[in-house]
């Protein structure tokens, strides 16, 4: 009795599966695209003190590296996944070099950061300690990795290198929206 009442409304549900795909197609021509600006990067320094909490531990000392970043860069970016990337969606990309200025301030900021944590470090190490502190393991490392960190920004290098930004349009989604607008069709033509 089910399948002769849905055959005998069976012009009701075409017709509400043909509605329901027209209007799901035409939110799909009419919805504003997103873009993915994207831009990939390398650590190159790391603070004294992400250093002392990860222990030599590359994943962990980038991880805490780019979240100070993001902290400073701001704007929803976040890391793509577990690759070194970084990314966000936009509906109104700006210019490519708009966002090389922010990425690069961005760097400038962490950078002065962590030398001013670095020289504080080496300060601290030199001025505040006694001699059988000054003689220990962890404080002769702590002080490598200060002057480490001091000299490298002082010859120039950059806390992380970035490579091009790139935008891109993403993929619109017509057949997942077309998919569901005939399964929507014909819940309804069925109702």
């Amino acid at each position: 009795e089910f399948c002769e009442t849905l055959w005998d409304g069976k012009w009701l549900i075409s017709a509400c599966v043909v509605l329901a795909t027209l209007i799901g197609f035409g939110f799909s021509q009419i919805a504003k695209p997103k873009y993915d600006v994207s831009v990939p990067y390398i650590c190159n320094i790391y603070s004294v003190s992400v250093q002392q909490n990860c222990r030599s531990k590359i994943a962990c000392m980038e991880s805490q590296t780019i979240k100070r970043f993001l902290s400073l860069l701001g704007n929803s970016w976040r890391q793509k996944g577990k690759s070194s990337t970084l990314s966000f969606k936009t509906l109104s990309p700006l210019d490519f070099s708009e966002y090389q200025s922010q990425i690069e301030n961005a760097n400038t900021a962490l950078s002065n950061e962590i030398y001013t944590e670095a020289t504080n470090e080496l300060n601290i190490i030199q001025t505040g300690l006694t001699d059988t502190l000054l003689s220990t393991e962890t404080v002769a490392r702590n002080m490598l990795n200060a002057k480490r960190v001091v000299m490298s920004i002082d010859s120039g290098k950059n806390t992380i290198t970035f490579g091009p930004v790139s935008v891109v349009k993403s993929s619109s989604k017509i057949q997942f929206i077309l998919v569901l607008s005939v399964i929507l069709g014909v819940i309804i033509g069925v109702l």
